[in-house]
């Protein structure tokens, strides 16, 4: 960012303060290189829980410039998250603010303080599942307008979440808008290259204890809940004929965990659910897999797809997954099918199992290669220059 626009009053550093609900590991990642692309801004960030809702993420400071705080808590809007103490004092004390998405009653408040004090706002999407397009309640919808309304630019993550800010929400499309390049942490699967740099995919799963088989295995990855459709995959998997059939990898827990489990059993699938793994434990299974498949019916990005494509591998995604339209280049790297469409879903597996992955594999990496937090920093400052200067200008 040009010196003259990087700073605050008196030449002191231009202060952004972030506001959004729990520290994650991806997002340390990439706030850390938000500060470090951009030494002109003081970057202070603010939670609005006081846990991690249960995610199990061991998550460390961000540390270097960028300071952290968890708000005081205050009251808590049935449907519409945390509204927090302390956020009229945290707009005051920044020159920008912004929010972490639309889904806390806190966000649309700061929002209102920041344009109360002539503050300019960004709101920070992250995804979005094409499946919701149409989907909000009127309520939501309208609350949603507003937040929109009351922001000065947009960190949009993907095409999806784009066109629904413009579509469904009626953002003008002259308001600065900025893809965030969401990313993964990129370390653990660095490491676990290195480590098993030449070995098959059926050597490492020797190495990690898993079964080893002749067939190839599909990964999925993810909490086992409904929206997850990990019954799809497996109903997919049984759907060809035995001696194509792939073994199936299903990391992480949730409370459908026994019943996929019985319903593999049931269709002479082979599952194998070794739990969940923290991301520098998760890195060492995508090199035991074959490729992933994400057959979401919701999900507003799919993390996971950026980790597996580092890693390697073929994807396979539901239409519902707001990172398809993005990294998936049909063909390519692999596949997108509808949502809920187990024919389809199985016919997007044998076209893989024919093609040559380790080909598709070098695909993903590729196009994974644009996905990194020094390309979200750019992007940043991109969108705090195109702000202060539209604002600038209407002053």
């Amino acid at each position: 960012m040009p010196a003259d626009r990087a700073h605050g009053r008196e030449g002191q550093p231009f202060r952004l303060a972030y506001l959004t609900n729990i520290p994650t590991p991806y997002r340390r990642e990439m706030i850390a290189a938000w500060a470090a692309g951009n030494p002109g801004v003081a970057i202070s960030t603010f939670y609005t829980d006081q846990d991690d809702q249960g995610r199990g993420w061991a998550t460390a400071p961000v540390g270097g410039s960028v300071s952290e705080r968890r708000l005081a808590p205050g009251i808590d809007v049935p449907g519409y998250g945390k509204l927090n103490r302390g956020l009229r004092r945290m707009v005051a004390d920044c020159d920008m603010l912004m929010i972490g998405g639309f889904e806390q009653a806190g966000y649309l408040a700061a929002a209102l303080w920041a344009r109360t004090m002539g503050k300019p706002v960004v709101l920070l999407f992250d995804g979005f599942s094409p499946a919701r397009f149409a989907t909000d309640p009127r309520s939501a919808l309208l609350l949603k307008r507003l937040t929109a309304r009351l922001s000065d630019g947009f960190f949009a993550n993907g095409t999806a979440a784009a066109r629904y800010l413009h579509r469904r929400l009626g953002v003008d499309p002259g308001k600065p808008l900025r893809d965030q390049r969401l990313s993964h942490v990129a370390a653990p699967i660095t490491t676990a290259r290195a480590r098993w740099q030449g070995m098959l995919s059926g050597a490492v799963r020797q190495a990690l204890g898993l079964p080893v088989g002749d067939r190839p295995v599909l990964m999925s990855c993810g909490y086992l809940i409904e929206r997850k459709r990990i019954d799809l995959t497996i109903d997919a998997a049984a759907a060809l004929p035995v001696d194509r059939r792939p073994d199936l990898l299903i990391m992480g827990t949730g409370p459908l965990q026994d019943e996929l489990a019985a319903r593999a059993r049931a269709q002479g699938v082979t599952a194998h659910f070794p739990g969940f793994r923290q991301a520098d434990a998760l890195a060492d299974y995508y090199f035991a897999a074959d490729a992933l498949v994400l057959s979401s019916n919701d999900d507003p990005w799919g993390l996971v797809v950026n980790e597996a494509m580092d890693a390697g591998l073929p994807v396979i995604l539901s239409d519902a997954c707001g990172a398809a339209e993005d990294l998936v280049h049909g063909g390519v790297n692999g596949h997108v099918f509808p949502s809920g469409d187990v024919a389809a879903l199985t016919a997007c597996i044998a076209s893989l199992l024919d093609a040559d992955p380790a080909v598709m594999g070098r695909a993903s990496r590729d196009i994974i290669a644009g996905w990194t937090p020094e390309r979200s920093a750019e992007n940043l400052a991109l969108l705090i220059a195109d702000v202060r200067t539209k604002k600038q200008r209407r002053a």
